[in-house]
């Protein structure tokens, strides 16, 4: 659908059907003015008869005056009638003796006139009924006088009336029509203006679109589309991070794979190859890590959105420290679990159960044989959710706490296998769900405190 029709529509049908409920109404008011104006002119006729009856003779006469039917003269397209008797018994005196009688629920009153339409010969006419006293009770009570005129005159006077209205009318509902026509014309020119501007853009161009000359009432929309495009802008940009950080990390194994393998072909003892398959064996396993660690990065980005639910983290802490128990046991690391209480958050599954591995797996790494590992999961003295990863290991110097959440940042001389990619994937799944992770001193002893701290 079409805004510039859509809006044309919303102003010029409602415009057209006032009109024509004006026009209507504009008729009904007219046809009410030319029959007052006509139903006076009958009444002057009525009451000019009404003087002109006398009784001579014991008879009852009646002398139709001129001025009478002069009154109606000028209207020659319309034909009058008329009927002079008495009322009670209803003979006539004169005129025409069929012309219709007033109703009876509204007959003339004492002096007063009804006016009244009925059908006459086949036309609609518009009568007027007056009664008059007579001071002759052997002749008859009352005289009842009736004047008639077809409507000819009336309608052709209500037409000419109402067309030229009608006329003026619609000239300014046209003239109103092309200037709406021209207003939405206008309004939507800087519509049209974002419209090119988009198309002229190049297909990585993400930059937000000016505010400057958009109507207010756009604002909304186009405050929306620039939060939808930021959205794509970081969502691009990780897509395009994780492409660069897979070739450059995965570029040194490979090439080293290919050649520990092309090494083990050129052995002739059994022995020396079963030992360079061993070291491909184990390169495998370091190269896999890195490459599920970085899948998790890229699931981790805060500008991509998934639906959240309810997530009991005591739960989710306690099958990852099961998970992970045989490679702690492997190096002699004894490794601990604390939580009681549900501790329940907002947040995605997955993710948060990424996040746990990753802490322990980094703590079960740097921590020497024969050392320990705690993980607790409760509420603090405020009522956030807290995770907290305890070891024994070297720890990390306060200066590089902050440095070791970088990508593919590794402490010096630590002697762990690893890529760099733990904290860092920590610190995201963390800005994801609105948590923050510190890293510190454990309460006793050396080794290092790794806290995930959630909102309330």
């Amino acid at each position: 659908m079409r805004l510039r029709s859509h809006l044309l529509r919303w102003l010029l049908v409602p415009l057209i059907a006032l009109w024509a409920i004006g026009f209507r109404v504009q008729y009904a008011r007219t046809l009410a003015l030319a029959n007052e104006a006509y139903d006076r002119t009958l009444l002057g006729s009525a009451l000019a008869m009404a003087e002109q009856v006398s009784v001579q003779d014991g008879r009852l006469g009646v002398d139709v005056p001129d001025a009478a039917l002069e009154m109606l003269e000028s209207r020659a397209q319309d034909r009058i009638f008329y009927r002079v008797g008495c009322l009670d018994p209803p003979v006539a005196v004169t005129g025409y003796d069929d012309l219709p009688a007033p109703p009876s629920a509204s007959g003339p009153g004492d002096g007063q006139p009804v006016f009244f339409d009925a059908r006459y010969r086949g036309e609609p006419v518009r009568i007027v009924a007056l009664r008059r006293p007579l001071y002759d009770p052997h002749l008859c009570g009352q005289l009842l006088i009736q004047v008639a005129e077809t409507l000819g005159a009336r309608q052709a006077l209500s037409r000419r009336v109402l067309l030229d209205a009608g006329a003026l009318q619609l000239a300014l509902v046209a003239m109103a029509a092309l200037l709406i026509t021209l207003g939405v014309h206008r309004g939507l020119l800087p519509l049209k203006r974002i419209r090119d501007e988009i198309r002229a853009r190049g297909q990585a161009d993400l930059t937000p679109i000016r505010l400057g000359s958009v109507p207010r009432e756009v604002v909304p929309l186009i405050e929306a589309i620039n939060l939808h495009t930021n959205r794509q802008r970081r969502l691009n940009e990780a897509h395009r991070q994780f492409i660069a950080d897979a070739s450059h990390q995965l570029k040194t194994p490979l090439t080293v794979l290919k050649a520990q393998a092309a090494q083990a072909l050129a052995q002739q003892d059994v022995q020396a190859m079963r030992d360079i398959v061993q070291e491909i064996h184990d390169s495998t396993d370091t190269t896999s890590r890195m490459v599920h660690q970085l899948l998790a990065l890229a699931r981790s980005d805060p500008a991509a959105t998934t639906a959240q639910e309810p997530v009991e983290l005591v739960e989710l802490a306690r099958t990852v420290c099961f998970d992970l128990l045989t490679p702690a046991l492997a190096r002699g690391i004894e490794l601990g679990f604390d939580g009681h209480a549900p501790v329940t958050v907002p947040g995605q599954p997955l993710l948060l159960r990424e996040l746990v591995a990753n802490l322990v797996d980094n703590a079960i790494r740097y921590t020497p044989a024969g050392g320990q590992v705690a993980v607790a999961v409760r509420r603090d003295d405020t009522g956030h959710a807290c995770i907290e990863v305890l070891d024994d290991g070297p720890g990390i110097a306060p200066a590089e706490r902050e440095t070791v959440f970088e990508r593919f940042y590794r402490l010096h001389g630590s002697g762990a296998d690893g890529c760099g990619l733990g904290l860092a994937i920590v610190r995201q799944i963390a800005e994801r769900h609105g948590a923050r992770v510190t890293l510190g001193d454990p309460p006793h002893g050396h080794g290092l405190l790794a806290s995930v701290r959630f909102p309330g």
